[in-house]
């Protein structure tokens, strides 16, 4: 049943009224959880997490390009892991025809002590808009990446994040806590879309 007083009274005046009558009430907030659909592989070689990774973000977005493709334009060479945090975002971008400032992929490096909300925000904001987030990482469960490692987070929960980890298979469209995602980041490191 409709409430006469929901349809006539502006949201602010409806809540400011339910305050000063004692009514408990509960708007209308964003979903406490999302998700994207995409497509999952396991890394093709051990420096291909970045690759792999980007590749899981474009799937969600219905593009399916080789990781091999993907690793040319991210300067994979000679077995070497991505050298250039930057170029995530930027293949990205390309892969996708995004030419829109406001709205595209960022590299994102934040400040010390700032990641867990800073990753929060820019987490919800890109897969509430169906991208997934690529993350730098240093340790994933209990395997511990030297020189980093790279997985997407293609979800978000109360405290958790989903990750699509192109490692191993077990870890694909897993939850972990949003503090364990954060303790096992490397550098503060990730590339979500969104200005």
């Amino acid at each position: 049943m409709k409430n006469a007083l929901s349809s006539s009274l502006p949201r602010r005046g409806f809540l400011s009224l339910g305050l000063a009558t004692g009514v408990t009430m509960a708007l209308a907030t964003k979903a406490d959880a999302a998700s994207v659909g995409y497509s999952y592989q396991l890394q093709a070689t051990q420096s291909w997490c970045s690759a792999a990774s980007s590749r899981i973000a474009l799937t969600a977005r219905d593009r399916f390009p080789t990781q091999a493709s993907l690793a040319n334009s991210l300067g994979l060479e000679g077995g070497s892991g991505l050298q250039d945090p930057y170029a995530i975002a930027r293949v990205l971008n390309n892969r996708l025809g995004i030419a829109d400032r406001t709205q595209r992929y960022y590299f994102r490096q934040p400040a010390a002590g700032t990641l867990k909300t800073a990753l929060r925000s820019r987490v919800v904001r890109s897969i509430d808009a169906g991208y997934p987030v690529v993350i730098n990482m240093e340790w994933v469960d209990g395997d511990h990446f030297d020189a980093g490692h790279y997985i997407a987070i293609v979800g978000y929960g109360a405290g958790t994040y989903k990750i699509a980890d192109p490692f191993r298979s077990s870890r694909n469209g897993v939850w972990r806590n949003d503090d364990d995602i954060v303790a096992w980041n490397k550098l503060n490191r990730f590339t979500a879309y969104g200005a």
